[in-house]
């Protein structure tokens, strides 16, 4: 019977800093009454641990991290079928002092981090010496945290397809301490025509290891136009996902996505989206099926990125990119290295090239584009293929808050040969188009200053110069196509700039690489390339 019980008993949680910024590579060590070390873990690249096989008892947790003060939560008690979730807060010594003894401020954190994070309460600190050992700031949950939160946004730049002007985003989410939460998300945009974007989910813990999340999505652009008789797209997205976990060991996740898409012509689709892990201490092995490359997984319902339909035109027909992706990874992760081989095989229909450039009028009647005024790209529909490949990630953390990783790739992508003897059509162009293997090398250094707050990204993925579609279209979390940076900056002149204002600046393809130029039937130049180059910036302002 013991044996039963220690192996139901488990920990989770996310250990942030003082703005709610997820800490990667932290160590988290379960402690006995006599302050012992039971267990030692370390998070992963979103801040996340988890201890499994806990023994019945009273413990403590305690977190710590370079440039940190360590936090140490007291009391955890530990009983047969026990599932704990304890999120943690690293402090420096200087917050410690000037919010004690009130309650912390609420949490300032990057969009993608705090969004449907259901917390446990906010905590009163306490500064102890811990044992003759070191300073140590205990926690006892006698607060709440702040059930309501929002985010405003103002960006604008050289944008990508459909994301023309000037962005006033707007974020709000709502997550009593009940295990439920809600957000809702608008992003209206300036250019020639306002266009809106807006996005409404509920989340909710349905029992210990399950959760049920539900999004509906609404995309209006005026600006997109399909041909002379087809301006102005409207897309309606229903989204819903639930995971379980099946013991210690095995956890799953589906969901499905049902979306209509109005230009010119309706067109209704639906996809949907499974997968299974199976774990045995740090390794992992999993299958995963999808049938579009947005939705892979129940944290893609409500990306941004995800909102708008991969859609393109061929011969005056709307054609939504889509398919069949089956994919076997396994992998191990353990402390601060992660690595995980896959292997996959797909069935991609209707994959979308983009392009830009002068469009002729017999090219623009040809119904083979999609075209952004806004932003004067285009997009085309490439002929389906068949595929398999192979996959391999490595990441681990160097220093700090640092980590870098390293992908090698090779599958089926699109290539379009040399330039030809002479004009061609779009329809032409396309149709000369072919799958062929090709490999991919891609690495990413992300990490943050210290003191600062300074949060950055710097990537390179490179292809054959041919390609003009990506290797593997569903896989998650590869860098984008060749130089990209990211940056949010704090900005901390509080005597004329308000508490929780950021900067953000989002470069991507910056180098403007593996542009596939070709003369149009009318002697202008066109160019396909598997991504544009498109530079953003802005101001957020977290309340």
């Amino acid at each position: 019977m013991q044996l039963s019980a220690q192996s139901s008993n488990s920990l989770t949680g996310v250990v942030r800093d003082s703005r709610g910024v997820p800490q990667a590579g932290a160590e988290v060590e379960l402690l006995r009454p006599d302050f012992s070390v039971a267990t030692e873990v370390f998070t992963d690249e979103h801040g996340r641990y988890r201890i499994q096989t806990i023994l019945p008892g009273i413990y403590q947790v305690k977190a710590s991290g370079a440039l940190f003060l360590p936090t140490l939560r007291e009391n955890l008690r530990v009983m047969g079928g026990t599932k704990l979730v304890v999120n943690l807060t690293l402090d420096t010594l200087y917050e410690a002092f000037r919010w004690l003894p009130a309650r912390p401020r609420p949490a300032d954190e990057p969009k993608d981090d705090w969004t449907w994070t259901l917390r446990l309460s906010a905590n009163r600190p306490l500064l102890r010496l811990l044992q003759d050992g070191p300073l140590v700031l205990v926690t006892n949950g006698d607060g709440s945290a702040p059930e309501l939160k929002a985010r405003v946004t103002v960006r604008g730049g050289e944008n990508g397809f459909g994301d023309g002007g000037v962005h006033n985003d707007f974020e709000l989410e709502r997550a009593p301490d009940d295990g439920r939460a809600m957000i809702f998300r608008a992003d209206l945009s300036q250019a020639e025509d306002p266009a809106l974007n807006a996005m409404a989910g509920y989340e909710q813990q349905l029992a210990p290891g399950r959760t049920f999340r539900t999004v509906a999505a609404l995309e209006t652009r005026p600006d997109i136009a399909g041909g002379p008789m087809s301006q102005g797209l409207q897309a309606i997205e229903m989204r819903s996902g639930e995971t379980l976990n099946f013991g210690e060991a095995v956890q799953a996740e589906f969901g499905d996505e049902t979306e209509a898409i109005h230009l010119g012509d309706t067109l209704l689709a639906n996809h949907p989206f499974a997968r299974m892990t199976v774990r045995r201490g740090a390794t992992f092995v999993s299958y995963r099926v999808s049938t579009a490359p947005g939705i892979q997984q129940l944290d893609d319902l409500d990306r941004e990125a995800t909102v708008e339909p991969k859609l393109a035109e061929r011969d005056g027909k709307l054609e939504l990119e889509q398919g069949v992706h089956q994919e076997i990874a396994a992998g191990k992760s353990e402390g601060s290295l992660h690595v995980k081989v896959a292997a996959w095989h797909e069935r991609v229909e209707h994959p979308v090239v983009n392009g830009g450039g002068n469009i002729s009028a017999a090219d623009w009647a040809g119904g083979n584009l999609l075209y952004d005024e806004s932003s004067d790209l285009l997009r085309a529909s490439g002929e389906s293929f068949t595929g398999n490949g192979m996959l391999g990630e490595i990441e681990e953390r160097v220093n700090g808050s640092t980590w870098i990783s390293f992908d090698v790739a090779l599958g089926d992508a699109l290539e379009m040969g040399g330039a030809s003897a002479g004009p061609e059509s779009v329809g032409e162009a396309l149709a000369g188009m072919r799958a062929h293997e090709t490999p991919m090398y891609g690495t990413a250094v992300h990490g943050k200053v210290a003191g600062t707050g300074t949060q950055w990204q710097a990537s390179y993925r490179w292809q054959a110069p041919k390609t003009v579609t990506p290797v593997d279209a569903f896989a998650t979390g590869i860098p984008d196509a060749y130089l990209s940076l990211l940056l949010r900056q704090p900005l901390h002149y509080r005597r004329m700039i308000p508490s929780g204002v950021e900067a953000l600046v989002d470069v991507r393809n910056l180098l403007a690489e593996g542009y596939r130029p070709f003369v149009s039937s009318d002697g202008s130049t066109l160019y396909f390339a598997e991504a544009a180059r498109c530079v953003q910036g802005g101001l957020s302002f977290t309340f």
